[in-house]
């Protein structure tokens, strides 16, 4: 699939679901990983993200738990995640998310196997390639076919929801 620019893939295995979406983003790759750790402010970024708590915050890494609020019939979602952050060399800022945990009994279905990376790679001045690889089985009563959509859906909306918070020519929208 490609969508406004950004390049999807799926693949499945039994019980995994993975996705990938590659994308490019003018703006430069720190005020585009500002704005995916600052978590608290997601919310407004995200739809039906509707709760985010920071549990825990290092120089380089953040314990963090998220809760949606899902349109009915779907049941609400939440996890706990812990957030691992660093640059390379090449100025690349790479971001690993792992589940840690259980959340807190919220009345949501929890969500399992959490497992992602974003890349922000630097191609010019205000310039970045977004890589967003995620893999995560968001549990209860789903059908399959949504579950392998929804791995897919994740990392594309999140690359394009990273443009339209970031880039001027949303601005003026």
């Amino acid at each position: 699939h490609v969508v406004d620019g950004v390049r999807v893939w799926a693949a499945e295995r039994p019980g995994e679901f993975w996705g990938l979406a590659r994308g490019r983003v003018e703006a430069p790759a720190d005020a585009i990983f500002h704005r995916v750790s600052d978590f608290e402010s997601l919310p407004r970024v995200y739809p039906w993200l509707d709760a985010v708590r920071v549990l825990e915050r290092g120089e380089q890494s953040a314990l963090v738990y998220f809760h949606y609020d899902l349109p009915w019939p779907i049941s609400d979602r939440s996890y706990t995640a812990a957030h691992r952050w660093w640059t390379e060399p090449s100025g690349t800022i790479v971001l690993d998310v792992e589940q840690a945990g259980t959340p807190p009994d919220d009345g949501a279905v929890h969500v399992e196997r959490v497992l992602t990376r974003m890349t922000f790679e630097p191609v010019s001045t205000g310039t970045t390639d977004v890589e967003y690889l995620f893999r995560a089985d968001l549990a209860g009563m789903l059908p399959t076919s949504v579950r392998a959509q929804t791995a897919w859906k994740i990392p594309m909306n999140a690359v394009l929801s990273m443009r339209r918070s970031l880039e001027p020519r949303y601005a003026l929208r």
